[in-house]
């Protein structure tokens, strides 16, 4: 994990605090209304989360409990801890959801054998393996979230590399958290603006310089096309779930996988870039 840095401005009680990289990204939080020590304290247990979530979930490090498994679990089963084993409950819920569009094989889900006695995953096929990246960062705030409500506060604005962010309460010069969506084709250009009030945002697309990462599991191909999916939900996996799902899904599946989630529809963008 890189820099940390955090600050706290007594004018205006407000926290701010940013760490340069976790989960592939920045980091930002924003506390408002609360005293310097109260902040400090929900700071300290954010980061522990936070670090603690990536020696999970990070698939590049070697030592993390999802890379063990990726190496190990096609030779035997490999039982895993009771917050992995909640999560790959949750990941299968949600990959029925999402008529098996959401796939954190990024290939066939079928091929993860989970036994429910044991808590154990067994790949029932040679290269297969986990991938959270359209997961992680909705469950990370998930956690902050509860975190946040633990400590009776009330305004904030958490922010994943301006993909997966979360505001609670409002803005303190406004009613709500507005949040920007940047037209990442054209330098500079805001495409619309979102309110947020109690609820999460969660952003997928394509950049000029980066195509090749959301995949249908059915096709095994990548999505290419000039486009952004923004969802809002008070749910922050549920908008992170389904805004990759989204970027693939036929027109034909959608009306029957949104009506399953508990999202705000008149806030569901899909830009055509």
């Amino acid at each position: 994990m890189g820099t940390v840095f955090s600050d706290y401005y007594d004018s205006s009680s407000m926290f701010h605090g940013f760490l340069a990289n976790i989960m592939g990204t920045r980091f930002d939080i924003v506390i408002i209304g609360k005293g310097k020590s109260e902040t400090a304290e929900v700071w300290e247990k954010i980061l522990s989360e936070l670090r603690q979530l990536e020696r999970m979930l990070n698939r590049f490090d070697r030592e993390s409990e999802v890379a063990q498994i990726n190496l190990r679990a096609y030779e035997h089963p490999i039982k895993v801890s009771e917050e992995m084993w909640a999560i790959l409950m949750d990941c299968r819920y949600y990959h029925q959801a999402t008529l098996g569009l959401f796939d954190i094989t990024l290939k066939d889900f079928s091929k993860i054998i989970l036994n429910e006695d044991q808590r154990s995953v067994y790949f029932s096929q040679k290269n297969i393996h986990l991938d959270f990246g359209g997961y992680a960062k909705g469950y990370a705030l998930k956690k902050i979230k509860d975190i946040l409500i633990e400590a009776d506060i009330h305004q904030c604005f958490v922010d994943f590399g301006n993909s997966s962010i979360l505001g609670l309460g409002h803005h303190p010069y406004g009613n709500s958290w507005k949040v920007g969506i940047k037209n990442p084709f054209v330098e500079g250009e805001i495409i619309d603006e979102i309110e947020l009030r109690d609820e999460s945002l969660s952003t997928s697309g394509n950049t000029s310089s980066y195509t090749k990462h959301i995949i249908n599991p059915f096709s095994g191909e990548y999505n290419d096309e000039r486009k952004l999916a923004c969802v809002v939900s008070r749910n922050p996996i549920e908008a992170e779930v389904l805004t990759t799902t989204l970027m693939i899904a036929p027109p034909d599946k959608k009306k029957t996988i949104i009506n399953r989630f508990d999202i705000n529809t008149d806030k569901m963008k899909e830009y055509n870039l």
